[in-house]
């Protein structure tokens, strides 16, 4: 059971699971809430628990509701905070009460939880497929992903949910006990999914909820405790989501195309430039596109089975310069005749786009400009808005990065209908896959707040809706063709997104690790492959982690991910996508005969494991570990045998374990001592 009690003020006196008590005490509490308002003229406005100069705390049975008055602005007459205690856990929820006229609520930061450090070891967090973090404080001050609020126009990089954040729940727990922060929202509105380190040895919950304008969460945040790590978090969350989502779509066993079931290996490479998205950005070795074929023979006599080349740099408009990507470079005859020859040999292609933007000039192909088209197609009546009626981007939008231009909305009939052509051009040459939500990572909308667009002026829950439609009308045009996006696709377009390219180790640049949490919840609904892997060596010294890239693609392997390699000139693989392919790559032999056994390995299971099986919690296994050397951020240990446990189809369940290293490694499994091969797997059943 957990346990909660408040003083007299409104602030968390005890927040305790078993023997564990996890509310922190400060000398300045910063209240349970912080509320954003917008004014008439779209200026943020925001109240605090501070704000407020009464507190009456009304205790019911399990029920506790806290009335804040006093409000020294003109504002807001009260606010209420209820939380009452169910079997499941304490369901809290809040409602501004007399809201001033010239005021609407924008989004609620909602419950600010204060946990104390003692008693937490590592945080769950739903950011890049699953994030554990046991340094807050080392995050914020070194790393590129640090604690944010949500807001116009969005990074790309947050842990916004729908969109890189995957799932809308967090967690931490010690030795002992956890709790979890779950968001039991059926609608899937906009919010922010994170935590903030305080100066008082502790940290504090970010829960940002967008309201829509309404005065009151429509759901509860649900605060439960747990025994165990982040499998027993996951466990609670999967239990949740499988008895209330209206949106999580069938098992995609029986609907997956053969393809997909068979396997393939993924390869991906540029057909232009050197490995950078910037600078010359001439055609290379791989184009024409046939030129990839000889490449594809080479690994097929290594590793067996199929392939799945996707080309990133084709588009004939512009790489990376959305919404337009057709017709591609040199041409749809020359693009069609590489797919029938792909197909020939049973093997498929797959492209990169660049999601729902609008481009007015490359900044990599100085000739690409929509200037004159955007003014005559009125196109400044489809972009998202900020709350002052602003029009600015920030995804790739600098005069240093790709582009200059907008974000489009996504309830436009303007913007449904370009994702429509555009995909459904790609279909009718044949192409298998488009990962056509690239920078939309994890396939969320943009943040837009126009008075003239037809949809609510503040976001909301019609933003996942409205996203939802588009998806459907994009996987209709496609005709059968599948669909992706950038990041896994999150919970409330899983549906519609089928193969994505997944962005775990966006963990380490949030200066955690990745555990496999997307695929622990997600894989018998949706599949995504190992990814390119894009900036990388910004956050891994791989010189100093030679192994890196094996226990990577091991890694990938054991948690049910389609395998994947970037590819460099000479048809090397590279550690990752945007890394100059001046650079030196890793050692090739290593990853050969890794890939070797484990491309097999996955054949062998996928019918029943690895193509849509049930991820279940994983045994304890002891073994040695390797050093992990990060930039910026102190060296870290990884285990030397990976461990995942699977249900198949038929119900059988069995346990991968995958040595990634260059010696036969021994280790105990559940008391047992088992001994995997080099560069290989064992199945053992369960």
């Amino acid at each position: 059971m957990t346990n909660i009690r408040f003083d007299k003020q409104g602030n968390v006196e005890s927040l305790r699971y078993g023997a564990t008590e996890f509310a922190a005490q400060t000398s300045d509490p910063q209240g349970l809430f912080i509320i954003q308002f917008r004014d008439k003229v779209g200026n943020p406005f925001r109240l605090t628990q501070k704000d407020f100069s009464d507190c009456k705390v009304l205790q019911q049975e399990n029920c506790t509701e806290l009335v804040f008055s006093g409000c020294k602005e003109p504002a807001a007459g009260s606010v209420k905070v209820t939380v009452d205690g169910k079997e499941d856990g304490l369901h809290w929820n809040i409602s501004v009460e007399e809201l001033s006229l010239s005021l609407r609520t924008e989004w609620i930061d909602f419950p600010r939880l204060c946990i104390a450090d003692s008693a937490v070891e590592n945080w769950l967090l739903p950011y890049a497929e699953g994030t554990l973090i046991s340094d807050l404080r080392s995050r914020e001050k070194y790393c590129n992903f640090k604690c944010e609020y949500a807001e116009y126009p969005m990074t790309g990089i947050s842990s916004f949910y729908p969109g890189p954040a995957a799932m809308q729940f967090e967690a931490c727990y010690g030795r002992e006990n956890g709790l979890m922060f779950l968001c039991a929202d059926p609608t899937h509105a906009p919010k922010s999914i994170d935590v903030m380190p305080e100066e008082e040895k502790s940290a504090r919950l970010l829960l940002q909820h967008f309201t829509g304008g309404a005065n009151t969460l429509a759901y509860d945040v649900v605060v439960c405790g747990f025994q165990g790590d982040w499998q027993s978090a996951a466990e609670l969350y999967r239990n949740w989501m499988e008895a209330n989502d209206p949106c999580l779509p069938a098992k995609q066993y029986n609907t997956m195309p053969q393809w997909m079931k068979e396997s393939p290996t993924f390869l991906l490479y540029a057909v232009k430039g050197q490995g950078r998205d910037l600078g010359d950005l001439t055609p290379n070795e791989y184009y024409p596109y046939n030129n990839i074929l000889p490449v594809v023979e080479r690994y097929r006599k290594l590793w067996g089975g199929n392939f799945t080349t996707v080309l990133m740099h084709w588009e004939g408009t512009a790489p990376w310069a959305p919404p337009y990507v057709w017709p591609p470079f040199g041409g749809e005859a020359e693009l069609k005749n590489f797919v029938e020859r792909m197909h020939q040999n049973g093997d498929r292609v797959g492209l990169y786009a660049s999601g729902i933007a609008w481009t007015q000039y490359s900044m990599t192909d100085k000739s690409f400009d929509l200037t004159e088209r955007f003014e005559k197609e009125n196109v400044e009546a489809e972009i998202c808005t900020g709350p002052r009626q602003e029009k600015f981007s920030r995804v790739c939008n600098t005069i240093k990065g790709q582009r200059i231009g907008y974000d489009l909305c996504a309830t436009r009939e303007f913007t449904r209908n370009i994702v429509q052509q555009e995909i459904s051009k790609a279909a009718a040459v044949g192409v298998d896959y488009l990962q056509y939500f690239d920078q939309n990572q994890g396939c969320a909308s943009p943040l837009c707040y126009s008075k003239k667009h037809g949809h609510p002026d503040i976001p909301g829950a019609w933003a996942t809706a409205d996203m939802r439609e588009l998806l459907h009308k994009a996987v209709d045009s496609g005709k059968g063709m599948v669909i992706g996006c950038e990041n896994a696709a999150a919970q409330p377009y899983a549906a519609y997104c089928k193969l994505n390219d997944l962005r775990y180790h966006l963990a380490w640049g949030a200066g955690g690790m990745p555990v496999p949490l997307y695929p622990y919840l997600f894989h018998e609904y949706t599949s995504g492959f190992s990814g390119n892997g894009v900036c990388l060596s910004d956050w891994i010294d791989t010189a100093k982690t030679p192994f890196f890239l094996c226990w990577q693609l091991a890694w990938n392997f054991a948690y049910g991910n389609f395998l994947s390699v970037v590819l460099k000139n000479g048809g090397k693989i590279h550690w990752n996508w945007a890394l100059p392919w001046s650079k030196p790559e890793p050692a090739q032999e290593p990853i050969c005969k890794l890939m070797t056994n484990l491309t097999a390995l996955r054949r062998e299971l996928s019918e029943n494991y690895l193509a849509a099986g049930r991820m279940l919690k994983a045994p304890e296994v002891i073994c040695g570990t390797n050093t992990v050397y990060r930039v910026q951020l102190a060296p870290t240990e990884l285990p030397r045998i990976i461990s995942a446990a699977w249900q198949g189809i038929d119900g059988k369940k069995v346990t991968l374990l995958v040595n990634y290293n260059a010696e036969d490694e021994t280790c105990t499994v559940s008391g047992k001592t088992v001994t995997v091969p080099a560069y290989n797997a064992v199945v053992t059943e369960q």
